[in-house]
């Protein structure tokens, strides 16, 4: 299928540059800190952008959009309620999002960023009505992997992501795993952008480690994929080596009921803490009273494709990682050394527990590692580098 894009636009010169950013996080300013916010607040501080506008999701059925100004920064928060039934609300949802804004705004824009298929075809929709010329894709995860369960929403969700891929004028993805598959999809040259940490902020933390016992944590959403259950199974066992052994849980989402159930059946939950959701500068302090960060993930394709934040994160603060030895999360403490990898099985995960609690030569290996490579994926370097790449693209399409 072509599309035709009515009109044009020209680039501004380098400076003052108006830029919309568009995700479909729900709750923005209420959630665990994700790659959006890092690009969102980077861009900000950059003095050739005089405006960027951002575009997240408000579920309010009283009020369509809510709008709210901070400097540069102006936020829209859109509801797209009511959704249309049976998985069709991946279709009315961006359409909702695109008439409610395009409705009130009548600014064009330098380059448009979107993110999430969704958030991509609101973003082609703008281009389409002349809202801007550019429309640059921030690649964050394989969103079909979210719905496995159900086709239509599957089928839908894998369109929209080969619409968004073929149309959009840049491409910037996480990781290696990710490229090779959209590759499959573009001739377009991808770039990789990696996720990151606010190094010195994870590092400096663990400069005043208090005393505890041994400590397991994880950060990050709730949910089933997460193989964040893995750990719970291990503890009646890890118990009986390891007496005083914790595992901290930082966050929210559809599966924290469950967990603390399975907790409770398996009669851990005095070595299991639920703490909830916690600020970004909260994090390093919780980290700083563990020992091992945790990322279990499930072995799904979506799991396959995702370089998620928190195995840098944990790196940075000088964790060794426990991962499932699947896709990016592999490549990345296999190849650099900052963990132990396993097969989703709770044997294997109690026996390398054992292993980095008996070997200290081990642990302050995989430490060392950790905090060596997290140094190098530190946010300000790699965000300069994707604002380059960018800039880089403007110039060569404004000639």
């Amino acid at each position: 299928m072509k599309i035709k894009y009515g009109g044009s636009y020209t680039l501004k010169n380098n400076k003052h540059k108006s830029v919309l950013y568009i995700c479909f996080i729900q709750n923005y300013f209420n959630t665990l800190i994700q790659r959006t916010h890092h690009i969102v607040q980077y861009m900000t501080k950059q003095n050739d952008i005089e405006n960027i506008d951002i575009i997240y999701v408000k579920q309010d059925p009283e009020k369509h959009v809510d709008i709210f100004q901070e400097g540069k920064q102006t936020y829209y928060g859109i509801s797209t309620i009511p959704a249309w039934k049976y998985g069709l609300g991946h279709i009315s949802n961006p359409l909702k999002m695109f008439f409610r804004f395009y409705k009130i705004n009548k600014k064009k824009y330098d380059y448009i960023v979107a993110e999430s298929p969704w958030g991509g075809i609101v973003a082609l929709m703008l281009k389409l009505f002349r809202k801007s010329s550019v429309v640059i894709y921030e690649d964050m995860d394989y969103y079909p992997g979210f719905y496995t369960k159900s086709k239509i929403r599957n089928i839908i969700v894998n369109m929209f992501e080969k619409i968004v891929m073929r149309h959009s004028d840049l491409i910037i993805t996480v990781g290696q795993e990710l490229r090779t598959l959209r590759r499959t999809y573009t001739k377009k040259e991808i770039k990789v952008i990696p996720n990151g940490v606010k190094f010195n902020t994870f590092y400096n933390g663990i400069k005043h480690k208090p005393e505890h016992d041994l400590t397991m944590i994880y950060m990050g959403k709730l949910d089933d994929w997460a193989g964040v259950d893995l750990p719970i199974k291990a503890m009646p066992q890890l118990i009986k080596i390891i007496p005083n052994i914790k595992y901290l849980i930082i966050g929210e989402g559809p599966s924290e009921k469950k967990l603390k159930e399975m907790a409770k059946q398996l009669g851990v939950e005095k070595n299991v803490e639920f703490l909830g959701l916690k600020s970004y500068e909260e994090l390093p302090y919780y980290l700083s009273k563990a020992d091992i960060g945790i990322a279990t993930f499930q072995p799904i394709p979506l799991m396959k494709y995702a370089f998620t934040l928190k195995v840098v994160e944990y790196g940075a603060a000088g964790l060794p990682v426990i991962a499932t030895r699947i896709g990016e999360t592999k490549r990345y403490i296999e190849d650099y050394q900052t963990g132990l990898t396993i097969s989703y099985d709770v044997q294997e995960f109690i026996d390398k527990v054992k292993m980095i609690f008996e070997n200290k030569t081990l642990y302050d290996q995989l430490s060392n590692n950790g905090i060596k490579r997290a140094q190098e994926l530190d946010w300000d370097n790699l965000l300069q580098n994707r604002y380059e790449i960018i800039n880089k693209f403007l110039s060569e399409k404004a000639l």
